[in-house]
């Protein structure tokens, strides 16, 4: 699925509880498009959230540098000054952040930490550097199977909302195929569920499908993958019964696997049917790559989608408003 850097990664979700939200033509009432904070090339955290126009941003990933250390990507500092300056600037100025702890690479913070009490502390220290609004857990390949780390991590989370001080909506990020949710992925849901965790979504995966999915037929897939993991929890877990409670996430443009693209118009009809439907969450993987490529576009990009679309393009669809008027604002404060 999804991993660091030049590699991809990505994933996140949402609650109705974080900061200020989209209300777009069409989509669900909340966009919140990942970052992927580890790119080696400098990331114009701020300008391009601006110029984007989005309200909420999911910040990716969190793994761990060393025992029960975290870090971006495991290796940048969770203070370092390229990601932390942008990101107080843009929550003071009312954008909603969340953190993504996990993803398709590194080692997950839970499989790191030899306690709840210490993992529950790391997860803490991160979420209150950054004032985020919401915690989202991307678990993905061995990371499922790890049935201790598992139970370590929702008892660290459960902990985390009641101790936190403050409301946190919390979301879970698993792989989905166009038949719904793999049982590792369904006992992950349980597992938070059965530890106390309130779980705001459930964020499918809406990507890299294995190859039998190709160009134009990528929408189709999604709305069969969330239509299924929408039954898939409405018999498992009745708390999560309501389509307010799935999230999507698609990888824009040239995805992972040969063959697979997701194009504008299968963002614009996923986006229809997340509005109709009232899903939770929409995103994207990742707001560095809602840009047109130059060069190779048969293969996927860590900063642009292999599509000629224009800048944000994505984004606009899932309903993200330019805010060329705050950057005029800005303009005319800092100068």
């Amino acid at each position: 699925m999804l991993a660091l850097s030049s590699t991809l990664c990505g994933c996140a979700a949402a609650s109705g509880s974080e900061g200020q939200r989209v209300q777009p033509p069409g989509g669900s009432p909340i966009f919140a498009p990942y970052v992927d904070v580890t790119l080696t090339a400098p990331f114009d955290l701020e300008g391009v959230a601006y110029d984007a126009g989005a309200r909420g941003l999911t910040l990716a990933f969190i793994t761990s540098a060393g025992e029960c250390q975290p870090a971006w990507g495991g290796q940048l500092p969770i203070d370092a000054p390229a990601v932390l300056k942008p990101a107080t600037r843009l929550r003071s100025e009312g954008v909603a952040l969340r953190v993504s702890f996990g993803g398709a690479t590194g080692s997950e913070l839970a499989a790191a930490c030899p306690s709840v009490e210490r993992l529950a502390g790391a997860y803490a220290s991160v979420l209150d550097r950054y004032d985020a609004a919401g915690a989202d857990f991307d678990l993905e390949g061995a990371t499922l199977s790890d049935t201790t780390a598992m139970e370590r991590r929702a008892a660290a989370v459960a902990r985390l909302q009641a101790t936190l001080g403050r409301p946190l909506a919390v979301s879970l990020t698993l792989p989905v195929e166009p038949g719904g949710l793999s049982a590792p992925a369904l006992a992950a849901v349980r597992s938070m569920i059965a530890a106390g965790v309130h779980v705001s979504v459930v964020n499918l995966l809406a990507m890299d499908y294995g190859g039998t999915w190709t160009h134009g037929q990528m929408a189709r897939a999604t709305i069969l993958a969330a239509s299924a993991a929408h039954r898939q929890l409405a018999v498992q877990e009745p708390s999560l019964a309501g389509w307010s409670s799935l999230g999507a996430t698609i990888m824009v443009g040239v995805n992972d696997e040969s063959g697979e693209v997701f194009t504008l118009a299968d963002a614009q009809a996923v986006a229809a049917f997340a509005g109709e439907h009232r899903l939770g969450l929409t995103s994207i993987w990742s707001l560095a790559r809602d840009n047109p490529c130059e060069g190779d576009r048969t293969v996927a990009q860590p900063t642009c989608s292999g599509l000629a679309e224009p800048p944000y393009a994505f984004s606009r669809a899932f309903g993200a408003n330019s805010r060329q008027g705050l950057l005029t604002r800005r303009a005319v404060d800092t100068s």
